[in-house]
C-alpha cells in the first residue's frame, strides 16, 4: 500500500505527461489485490498532496520563469478571483475532479496566481475520493506489468495531444493581460 501511495504522490507532483492516477491505482488494485476503499481514500489523499506540492512549486519556481509584468498580471487575477468569487475556484475544482481529466495544469495555474490553495486542494480531494473509487473499481483493463501503465499512456496520441493542448492553454493563460481584462469586465459591468 505504501508503494502505491508514494507512486500516486509522485505521479501527481509531475506537471505533465503522467498516466491518470486512477489507472495507477487500478494497477495496484489488480496486481497486488489491495482493498479498494483504503486504496481509493489513500490515493485521493496522496494525489491531493502531490497536486498541492505541484501548486506550491509552481508558486515558487514557476513564477521565477515569468517576467515581473506576467507575475503581477497573474497575481491580480488571483486576487480578483479571491475577492469576487471565493467559492468559484474550489467549486470548479470539485466538479472538474469527478472526471478522469488531468488537473496538473490547473494546479500550476492556481500556484502561479497566488490563490489560496487549501480550498482548491480540499475540493480536489473531495472529488477524487468519489471518482477514484468509481474509476478504479471499473478499471478492468489494468496491465499485468507496471511499466505498461506508463508506456500505454505515453504512446497514446490522444493523451499526448491532450497534455500538449493543456500545456499550451497554460502558457496562453500566463500571457493574458489579466489586469486589463478585469478592468474591461468591470467597465462593462458598470455600464449595465
Amino acid at each position: 500500500m505504501i508503494l502505491a501511495l508514494v507512486t500516486v504522490f509522485l505521479v501527481n507532483l509531475a506537471p505533465a505527461f503522467m498516466p491518470p492516477t486512477w489507472s495507477v491505482l487500478a494497477f495496484f488494485l489488480v496486481t497486488f489485490d489491495l482493498p479498494l476503499l483504503p486504496l481509493a481514500v489513500g490515493g485521493a489523499i496522496a494525489a491531493s498532496a502531490g497536486r498541492l506540492a505541484l501548486a506550491l512549486a509552481s508558486r515558487t519556481w514557476g513564477s521565477a520563469l515569468l517576467g515581473p509584468a506576467r507575475r503581477r498580471s497573474l497575481h491580480e487575477l488571483g486576487a480578483s478571483l479571491e475577492s469576487r468569487a471565493r467559492w468559484a475556484p474550489p467549486l470548479a475544482m470539485l466538479v472538474y475532479s469527478f472526471g478522469p481529466i488531468p488537473s496538473n495544469q490547473l494546479f500550476v495555474a492556481a500556484g502561479l496566481t497566488g490563490m489560496r490553495l487549501g480550498p482548491i486542494a480540499g475540493a480536489f480531494l473531495a472529488g477524487r475520493l468519489v471518482s477514484y473509487a468509481f474509476w478504479v473499481n471499473t478499471a478492468h483493463v489494468a496491465s499485468e506489468r507496471f511499466e505498461a501503465v506508463f508506456e500505454g499512456y505515453w504512446h497514446d496520441a490522444v493523451y499526448v495531444a491532450v497534455e500538449i493542448a493543456l500545456i499550451a492553454l497554460l502558457v496562453a493563460f500566463t500571457l493574458v493581460d489579466w489586469p486589463r481584462l478585469l478592468r474591461f469586465h468591470a467597465v462593462q459591468s458598470d455600464r449595465q
